[in-house]
């Protein structure tokens, strides 16, 4: 009851509804009320959802959900033309809410998640077309206290509403952190200064606050033109990975017709969070305010702020002429920008805006229609032909190249099709590679090429791929991890599986490698979003069952980047054997470490602890383990 209470009080309070029975043990099975769905409420404010008109209620449809894992349901509201409004989900059987998700135009772009299943939200995703935020709120008190994710343009439009409202509780959510200049590994005479330049960023923050004061809730964010992101790599400075920085950015707002220019500091990438190292010193602040956007730029620029808030929904994959009409329009608003910047840097960024623009029009596009495919085509042409081997070049020429096999692939629907179209992209990335040997999209060209050729089962020819990238590219580059835990991964059979990473119990059962000597053993990596995890884990299960389990061991890797998410689906499947949480998601230290591309992945271990099979088919499962057993 107490933690009812919690929950009503902290997600209703204002709004004087009193859910009762919906929030009782029993809420799964009495349905709520359109008006008790639409009780909720954002808890954080500026989120752009769809809401019916009370006249509109009695046409909404409340409809009981099952999620995608056993014992998980919820309620969804759906507006009159069948679109989703809203949905509250009980994601691990509890019977209470723990995700509550809000949608525009049918598409959800906000979700509130309470990952400690405690009745209280702690964690905030803006989604789709909404953004990539991802704040974390860890006295869940409703104020986000972190970010997990936030892209620099997103950081900027924070760093205006701090400013604005003159609200440094705000601005230090942006900062860089003490625990991640830890995570980032930065030598300590670096952290050192980062610490002695924090010092003075309240009085800094107050300073640029007094210089703009000018500013006012009528200030809209327009723009942020930044330089593409720096690399300080690892072995200059002694740390324990490359960092990426940006050096150089600047934000564009208006405030009653007339424009602003505000200089921020460094951002860093911790994560996937664009975070700010310190702001700006006084002298920059005075030298902002002389700073000009040429006139016929500042239009431009607010042209293209103004189209992007007119982004339409994308409900669903596949033609969307609404979307291919916006792109293009985008398209055209930063050609013209183009032709109005000067300096390099800025050049190179919006050219890459323009690859980017343009292959999602083309990707939107019916199969009919050509227009935004050609027009990137042609811009990659153009760079090879005026900058021939740039990184320019290099990257419109790879979006290029993916974009016509997304396109390609969606249309494939016939096995022999599909291997006709991975063996002409596999050509089409090898010839990439040769052109643009150094360049950073490459890497990710040769990794898919070996991924496309051990899918295959032409693992002969994907190592040649995979020892290709290893010895082009720096070390820590993640394609290159990957490569080299493949490699390990290929050559595995005879030699002992290892667990390299710190791991958690998800059941109670602990992990002890020495226990496992004398039984063949399952290793089975896999994270929540399989499907099909509950089948494949009652299929271990009743295997387990029929051999005993003095002969058999399941041993189940977890790699969800939640570890909340780990437990919920352990608890509701019931999952066998021991289960270890390792997280990271995909490209973590648990899957890069054997190079893991695709999930669930199964190894089978033979009685001595060496590997009989580094790639454990399913369908083959019950007969491997018998016959490792000697049954």
């Amino acid at each position: 009851m107490k933690r009812l209470r919690l929950l009503c009080q902290t997600l209703l309070s204002g709004c004087g509804l009193i859910l009762g029975s919906w929030f009782s043990s029993g809420w799964l099975w009495a349905a709520p009320t359109v008006e008790q769905m639409l009780a909720f409420q954002p808890r954080q404010k500026g989120v752009a959802i769809s809401t019916p008109a009370p006249q509109e209620y009695a046409q909404c449809k409340v409809e009981l959900v099952q999620g995608s894992q056993p014992g998980s349901s919820g309620w969804l509201l759906r507006d009159s033309q069948g679109r989703t409004l809203r949905r509250y989900m009980d994601t691990n059987g509890d019977r209470y809410p723990d995700q509550w998700c809000y949608y525009k135009d049918g598409v959800e772009v906000y979700r509130e998640v309470d990952a400690n299943f405690n009745g209280k939200a702690d964690r905030y995703l803006w989604l789709h077309s909404a953004g990539m935020k991802i704040g974390l709120d860890q006295d869940e008190d409703g104020l986000i206290d972190d970010w997990l994710a936030l892209s620099p343009q997103e950081l900027s439009q924070l760093a205006t509403q701090a400013i604005v409202a003159k609200d440094y509780r705000l601005f230090q959510t942006l900062l860089v952190k003490e625990q991640d200049l830890q995570a980032l590994g930065l030598p300590p005479r670096e952290v050192e200064r980062i610490r002695e330049l924090r010092k003075l960023t309240p009085q800094k923050f107050q300073n640029l606050c007094t210089a703009l004061a000018h500013l006012n809730d009528n200030t809209r964010w327009l723009h942020l033109d930044i330089a593409s992101p720096g690399r300080i790599p690892a072995d200059a400075y002694g740390m324990k990975r490359d960092v990426l920085m940006i050096y150089r950015s600047l934000i564009i707002v208006e405030t009653g017709g007339k424009q602003d220019v505000i200089q921020l500091g460094e951002m860093v990438l911790v994560g996937e969070a664009w975070k700010l190292v310190d702001l700006p010193g006084q002298s920059s602040v005075n030298e902002q305010a002389s700073t000009q956007v040429p006139d016929e730029l500042q239009v431009l620029l607010k042209q293209l702020a103004e189209l992007d808030q007119k982004h339409p929904a994308s409900a669903a994959p596949g033609p969307n002429p609404a979307l291919v009409r916006y792109y293009l329009e985008r398209a055209q608003v930063i050609e013209a920008i183009l032709t109005k910047v000067r300096e390099p840097a800025d050049r190179m960024l919006w050219v890459k805006q323009l690859a980017d623009t343009l292959s999602s029009a083309a990707q939107a596009s019916p199969q009919s229609d050509r227009t935004a495919l050609n027009r990137l085509v042609a811009l990659a042409q153009q760079l090879q032909r005026s900058e021939p081997g740039s990184d320019l070049a290099a990257y419109v020429a790879f979006r290029e190249i993916n974009t016509d096999y997304a396109i390609k692939s969606s249309l494939a629907s016939k096995p022999e099709d599909i291997l006709t179209l991975q063996n002409a992209h596999v050509e089409r990335l090898s010839q990439f590679a040769k052109t643009y040997p150094k360049a950073l999209e490459t890497a990710e060209a040769l990794w898919q090429v070996a991924m496309h050729l051990e899918l295959q089962n032409k693992e002969a020819e994907a190592k040649n791929y995979y020892v290709q990238l290893v010895r082009s590219f720096p070390a820590d580059n993640p394609n290159v991890v990957k490569a080299q835990g493949a490699l390990r991964r290929l050559d595995l059979e005879g030699k002992p599986w290892e667990l390299t990473v710190p791991v958690i119990s998800l059941n109670g059962v602990n992990y002890n490698a020495a226990s496992l000597r004398g039984k063949v053993v399952v290793v089975y990596y896999y994270a929540s979003w399989c499907k099909s995890v509950p089948e494949d884990f009652a299929r271990l299960r009743k295997l387990q069952q029929d051999l005993g389990s003095q002969a058999i061991e399941i041993l189940g890797i977890n790699i969800d980047e939640n570890q909340a998410d780990a437990v919920a689906l352990v608890r509701s499947v019931n999952a066998p054997g021991i289960q270890l949480y390792a997280g990271g998601g995909p490209d973590g230290p648990a899957a890069s470490y054997y190079g893991l591309m695709a999930f669930p992945h199964l190894f089978l271990i033979g009685r001595d602890g060496k590997v009989l099979d580094h790639a454990l088919e399913l369908s083959s499962l019950e007969a491997s383990v018998r016959k490792a057993i000697g049954r």
